[in-house]
C-alpha cells in the first residue's frame, strides 16, 4: 500500500498555473485540451483510490500517470515558450522597421515646411509603436498586432502627405525644364566670366558660381510653402524661374537683402493662365518683393530665400545689380529626400 501524500503533491504541481498563465490555450490549444482532460482523469482516479478502505488503496498506477502528465505539461510549456519567443522576435523586427521608417520620414519633413500634417501622423505612429512594445512585454500579442497595424496606417498617411507635396518633383518634364534653366545660367556665367546664383529648393541649397564654376554652397530657408511654385501674393510659396538682381539693400529688416525681378514675364503669363483655369480666386494679385535676405537658414519666410547673415556678407560683396539668380525645384532626385522615402 502506498500513501496518498506523494500523488497529491504531484497533483498540486500539475495544478499550478504554469500552463494556465503561459497562454497555452492560445498557442497550443489541442495540447492544452488534452492536458486538461488528462488532469481531470488523474484527479478522478486519485479520488477513487482515496475513498477505498486503507488496505485496498493503490496509488502506484496513479502516481505513474501523474509523473507522465507532469512531463507532458513541461513539454507543452516548452513549446509555448518557443512560440512566444518566435512571435516576440517577429514583432521586434516589425517594430524596428517601423521605427526606421518613421525616422526616414521625420528627416524628410525637416526639408518640407508644408509637412505639419505628416509630422502629426508620425507622432501618432510613434505612440502606437510604443504601445505595441508595452503589450508585447505583457504577452498581449493580439493587442500588440492591432497597434502595429495602426502605426503602419499612420506612417502610410505621412508618406502620402509628403509625396503629394513632392509629386511634381518626380515629373521628368519639370526636371528637364529646371535642368535647362540651370545649364543656361552656368553657361552664361562661364561665357561672360561673371557671377551667378543657382537656388535648388528640394536640396535647400544656394550655390554661387563664378566663371561657370561653383565657388561656394550654402543652406537656405524657404517660404512656408516653399516647395510649391509661387502663383500669387500671399501663397507663401517660393518662385521658380530665371531672374536677376534689381536692387541691393544694405539695411534690411533681415540684416541685408537682394531683391530679384519677380514677377517676370513668364510669371505673369502663368498667373493669368492660373486665373483662367480657376486655380486662383478672381481677387488674387501676383505679388512681388521676393528677396534673398539674411535672418538665418532656419527662417520660415513668406516666399523669400533666407541665408545666414555672414552668407549675406559674402553675396553682397560678390554680386551686382543684373547678376543672374535662377531658382529651380530640383536638378536630380538622387540623394534627395525622395530617394529615402521611396526605398
Amino acid at each position: 500500500m502506498l500513501g496518498d501524500a506523494e500523488p497529491r503533491r504531484h497533483l498540486q504541481r500539475l495544478k499550478k498555473p504554469m500552463l494556465w498563465k503561459s497562454g497555452a490555450s492560445f498557442y497550443t490549444p489541442e495540447d492544452y485540451r488534452h492536458y486538461k482532460n488528462a488532469l481531470k482523469e488523474a484527479e478522478f482516479k486519485l479520488k477513487r483510490e482515496r475513498v477505498k478502505f486503507g488496505w485496498f488503496r493503490n496509488y502506484k498506477f496513479v502516481q505513474a500517470e501523474l509523473r507522465i502528465l507532469l512531463e507532458e505539461g513541461i513539454e507543452v510549456l516548452r513549446r509555448v515558450e518557443e512560440q512566444k519567443a518566435a512571435r516576440i522576435k517577429t514583432f521586434s523586427g516589425q517594430l524596428s522597421e517601423l521605427r526606421k521608417r518613421i525616422e526616414i520620414l521625420r528627416r524628410a519633413t525637416l526639408s518640407i515646411n508644408e509637412s505639419q500634417p505628416a509630422r502629426k501622423s508620425l507622432a501618432q505612429a510613434e505612440v502606437k509603436v510604443e504601445e505595441a512594445m508595452l503589450w508585447i512585454e505583457k504577452d498581449k500579442f493580439e493587442i500588440a498586432a492591432e497597434n502595429i497595424a495602426r502605426a503602419r496606417a499612420h506612417i502610410q498617411q505621412a508618406e502620402e502627405t509628403i509625396l503629394a507635396i513632392l509629386n511634381r518633383y518626380t515629373d521628368e518634364k519639370e526636371l528637364e525644364k529646371w535642368r535647362k534653366w540651370a545649364e543656361g545660367t552656368v553657361s552664361e556665367s562661364k561665357k561672360k566670366g561673371t557671377v551667378a546664383i543657382l537656388v535648388n529648393k528640394l536640396e535647400r541649397k544656394l550655390t554661387l558660381y563664378k566663371r561657370g564654376e561653383p565657388i561656394a554652397s550654402y543652406e537656405i530657408g524657404l517660404g512656408r510653402y516653399g516647395l510649391s511654385d509661387k502663383l500669387s501674393a500671399g501663397d507663401d510659396a517660393t518662385p521658380e524661374g530665371k531672374y536677376q538682381i534689381i536692387k541691393k539693400i544694405a539695411k534690411s529688416r533681415y540684416y541685408k537683402a537682394i531683391l530679384i525681378n519677380y514677377p517676370n514675364a513668364e510669371d505673369r503669363k502663368n498667373f493669368s493662365l492660373a486665373k483662367k483655369q480657376g486655380l486662383l480666386p478672381l481677387e488674387a494679385v501676383i505679388g512681388g518683393l521676393i528677396e534673398i535676405h539674411g535672418g538665418g537658414k532656419e527662417s520660415l519666410t513668406d516666399g523669400c530665400i533666407a541665408v545666414e547673415d555672414e552668407v549675406m556678407d559674402v553675396l553682397f560683396r560678390l554680386v551686382e545689380v543684373g547678376t543672374p539668380v535662377t531658382i529651380v525645384g530640383a536638378l536630380s532626385l538622387e540623394k534627395t529626400i525622395l530617394t529615402d522615402i521611396k526605398k
